[in-house]
């Protein structure tokens, strides 16, 4: 029980308390005073009644007698009045035992009250004339006792009430500072630091406010610094600090990554030639600003695609990974790219080499070092090419599906609701589950398709939306079907950025209350990196468990976490293969593993695929892991 419960009832216990005790003097008070009154009143009566009666009796006028008798009788209130006479050997009787209509018969059958009579012998000198008996009727105490209490009862209780009320009000008030210190300490257990509390005038609370306020700003400023500690340990590790992209091994890792969930695509070699010209011209300040402009323009050109990686590998070469593979786009975009390049030398001369752009497909079984050299060679022959673009087609035919015969086969199985579901489970290290990911694959005919393989063509004609509504839904229908399932789904980068998307799934959510806690979204990292800032928030108000997908990819995210709250993150295959290396340091992983159970996040490790990289990965901060070493089920 709450302490401001406990102050309540207190009070309001004493206060009852008090009410009984005073209402139970008052009661006992009036109950005598009313007794005493009854007494006194039948004792009057029967004197006065008697010394009215005594010349009637004298004269033996028995109709007077009973005049006086019935005057006294009808004006008063009496249970019964009775007259002896002596000398004639008869009884007057008048009686009244009705009882007062206003007065409750439980109240009455309570006996509050004794009977009260008074006799006396009426005489003319020595002579007895008759013998007066009076009994006073109690219904008058009763109706004013009943009266006069119910009266009281209903002022206490009105008083109690309206206390009660004023209470309430006053207590929250006065206990608002340390119901404020309780949810700072709770905000603080789940690792929420950024909240101060203001300082409330009770003397005792606002030194504990302050300690608090203090405690919670050192904490804070311990996360912020962990974070850009794990920042400076990912850049100086992967980052080309003269154009702010990722360095050679930052591209190997993420196109590592890449062909592990064989994704199509290509890779492609930009050659910024003039870079030379320009160092030998202007001297290192213009090549950098040379090479930080370049790198702005390149950067601007990758973020219209879902996924990509952009690193500087060399001096004069910068290097994508894009999910492009229809060659006309590519020979279009390597253009593109030639064309933002030369719009940024000033005072161009003709026939001037400034860039050159080499491509090459993936195709299934290429490893990076085959794929950075058939991009290469291209970059060669490109060199020499009127239009400064060449492009490396595969052997596999990855890129034979076109995108129109992709929209179809998509526009089909969302229709169709033809989609195959399977489910990876995510175990923590002690093998309890912790969820499964939802994998979906396209059938067409004999062939089955990998999301990886459709998701481009689902980003290009805008069908994200549609796509995952379908598969929440039918993630909901498999949860339903299966109360120990637990499901993550992802979510792709169109749906996230869409207002119209988050409100229809909200609907969708509003009839099963019941599914949502065994529901998950996994957000793809680049979302943080381009949506907008309201993300956190629609998250936030579906009340579901949500985590960052690919967590890593991307440069400053770490400092990112606090304010984003996630549940869990996935750590990049580009980290949690590297463990395996002989040379490998695993400062940056155990860095964001401790940034991420700084905010309650749990880390998850993608893409483990033997025995000894689950056990290397046991002895850092991760608390679950994923791969190929958990199969993939069918749902």
């Amino acid at each position: 029980m709450t302490l401001y419960k406990q102050i309540l009832i207190t009070i309001l216990l004493l206060f009852a308390v008090l009410f009984v005790a005073a209402y139970s003097v008052q009661f006992s008070a009036t109950r005598q005073y009313l007794a005493e009154q009854q007494y006194t009143n039948v004792v009057n009566t029967v004197t006065s009644l008697g010394l009215a009666l005594t010349p009637y009796l004298e004269t033996s006028d028995r109709v007077g007698a009973e005049s006086v008798i019935n005057a006294i009788f009808d004006g008063g209130f009496y249970r019964e009045i009775r007259l002896d006479l002596l000398a004639a050997d008869t009884r007057i009787v008048r009686e009244n035992t009705a009882i007062p209509r206003q007065v409750p018969a439980w109240f009455m059958e309570l006996e509050l009250f004794d009977e009260v009579s008074h006799e006396a012998v009426l005489t003319s000198g020595w002579l007895q004339l008759g013998k007066l008996y009076v009994e006073g009727h109690p219904g008058p105490a009763y109706y004013k006792l009943w009266q006069g209490m119910s009266r009281l009862a209903s002022w206490f209780v009105g008083c109690f009430l309206v206390t009660w009320l004023l209470l309430v009000l006053a207590l929250r008030y006065l206990l608002k500072p340390l119901h404020q210190i309780q949810e700072q300490a709770l905000e603080i257990e789940l690792h929420h630091f950024g909240k101060t509390i203001p300082l409330p005038a009770t003397r005792e609370l606002r030194d504990v406010v302050v300690a608090i306020n203090h405690m919670a700003g050192l904490l804070e400023e311990q996360f912020r610094e962990q974070a850009q500690e794990a920042e400076r340990l990912r850049q100086r590790a992967f980052l080309d600090e003269t154009s702010g992209l990722g360095n050679r091994a930052y591209f190997v890792s993420q196109a590592a990554s890449w062909r592990s969930e064989e994704m199509p695509g290509c890779v492609a070699l930009v050659a910024v030639d003039i870079l030379d010209k320009i160092h030998q011209e202007e001297g290192y300040a213009a090549r950098d600003q040379m090479v930080r402009a370049v790198a702005d323009n390149l950067q601007h050109i990758c973020r219209r695609y879902d996924e990509f990686a952009l690193a500087r590998i060399s001096a004069t070469e910068y290097a994508l990974l894009l999910p492009e593979t229809e060659p006309d786009r590519l020979r279009a975009l390597g253009s593109e790219i030639n064309q933002s390049v030369s719009d940024l030398v000033v005072d161009p001369v003709e026939g001037l080499e400034v860039s050159a752009v080499g491509m090459a497909l993936i195709s299934r079984g290429d490893d990076i070092a085959s794929l950075l050299t058939a991009a290469d060679n291209s970059l060669n022959r490109a060199r020499i090419a009127p239009e400064r673009v060449a492009l490396s087609v595969g052997q596999d035919g990855h890129g034979q599906i076109g995108r129109q015969v992709w929209k179809g086969m998509l526009e089909r199985a969302l229709t169709e609701h033809a989609f195959v579901l399977s489910a990876q489970a995510v175990l923590h290290f002690d093998g309890r589950r912790y969820h499964r990911e939802l994998y979906i694959g396209l059938a067409e005919g004999s062939h089955r398709y990998g999301a990886g393989q459709f998701m481009p063509a689902v980003e290009q004609f805008r069908l994200g939306e549609r796509l995952d509504l379908l598969v929440i839904e039918l993630a909901l229908a498999r949860l339903a079907a299966d109360p120990e399932l637990t499901l993550a789904v992802n979510l792709t980068r169109q749906s996230c950025a869409s207002e119209s998307f988050f409100d229809k799934l909200a609907t969708l959510l509003a009839s099963r209350e019941g599914l949502k806690p065994r529901l998950a979204l996994d957000i793809p990292e680049i979302v943080f990196v381009q949506a907008s800032e309201h993300l956190g928030q629609r998250l936030a108000a579906l009340k579901l468990d949500w985590g960052i997908d690919h967590f890593g990819r991307h440069f400053d995210m770490l400092g990112k976490l606090s304010a984003l709250r996630p549940h869990y993150v996935k750590i990049d295959h580009a980290y949690t293969s590297q463990v395996m290396a002989d040379d490998y340091d695993d400062a940056f992983l155990a860095a964001v593993c401790r940034a991420a159970h700084n905010i309650g996040a749990v880390t998850i490790a993608t893409r483990v695929e033997s025995p000894e990289q689950l056990e290397r990965l046991s002895r850092l901060h991760i608390d679950a892991y994923q791969g190929f070493i958990s199969p993939v089920e069918a749902l």
